[in-house]
């Protein structure tokens, strides 16, 4: 029969060292470390995913990567002189409004990821701000 340490089988507890059962100071620095690994590592790549599949979602609804494509085929396949100039003046016209809408939206959103990143940091500040009673 193998005989087995209980304190790497206990349910009760993770431990972070097996040598003995963790104290309050050891659980609460893994806690930490575990937060801002998820906080600043793995929710940062989720945002960047993010980022990416907005990106996609307004470069699909505003067809800014199809107009620019055929920007010089006539409005609605119309290969009259009438088509051509038709179809790029319209093309001028709206290219700039959607690149200023998906910049817009992108822009906002890489905003957000700042933000997601200086939440912490701020937070710790305004909370030992306020315990010191500055």
């Amino acid at each position: 029969m193998a005989q087995q340490n209980i304190l790497t089988n206990s349910t009760d507890q993770q431990l972070l060292n097996e040598s003995g059962v963790d104290n309050n100071i050891e659980i609460i620095g893994y806690s930490f470390k575990q937060f801002i690994r998820w906080w600043y590592a793995k929710m940062s790549m989720w945002h960047l995913k993010m980022l990416g599949r907005i990106s996609v979602l307004l470069d699909d609804n505003l067809s800014i990567s199809l107009l620019l494509k055929n920007f010089f085929l006539p409005w609605h396949r119309d290969f009259s002189f009438i088509g051509y100039v038709f179809g790029i003046l319209i093309k001028i016209l709206y290219l700039p409004i959607a690149i200023s809408i998906f910049l817009l939206f992108c822009t906002l959103y890489i905003a957000l990821i700042l933000l997601w990143f200086l939440l912490p940091p701020v937070t710790l500040l305004f909370i030992f701000k306020s315990l010191l009673g500055i």
